[in-house]
């Protein structure tokens, strides 16, 4: 596994910080937002330490592939695609980590974290 030793996404994976992990497979791991803004608010992620920057850009073609099917999983997991869900990957400036994730978001009768 890929570890980039100053980020805490890779520490939560490898048990090195605190983090619930909710989900997983082989390649990718979900785990409970620490300040969620719906009543299921889960960071979707690779295992390995990719970069936003690498995904959004073309270096790691293949990538998004495996991804929306880890995050199809994990919406199945919580039943939100038979009672909605919204899924939200922040860039540049408005992620806090570097560490490629998605936010799904669900749970509640109005759409969470507003209207899209």
């Amino acid at each position: 596994m890929a570890y980039h030793p100053d980020c805490l996404l890779c520490k939560i994976i490898a048990n090195k910080e605190p983090g619930k992990k909710v989900w997983e497979n082989e390649a990718f791991v979900a785990i409970e937002n620490k300040y969620p803004k719906a009543p299921i608010h889960v960071l979707v992620m690779p295992k390995d330490h990719i970069e936003k920057s690498d995904t959004m850009y073309g270096a790691t073609p293949a990538f998004w592939n495996d991804f929306m099917a880890a995050i199809a999983a994990v919406i199945a997991h919580y039943g939100l695609d038979k009672t909605g869900y919204k899924f939200v990957n922040n860039g540049a400036g408005y992620n806090h980590f570097t560490h490629e994730h998605m936010h799904v978001l669900g749970g509640s009768e109005e759409e969470p974290a507003g209207v899209t």
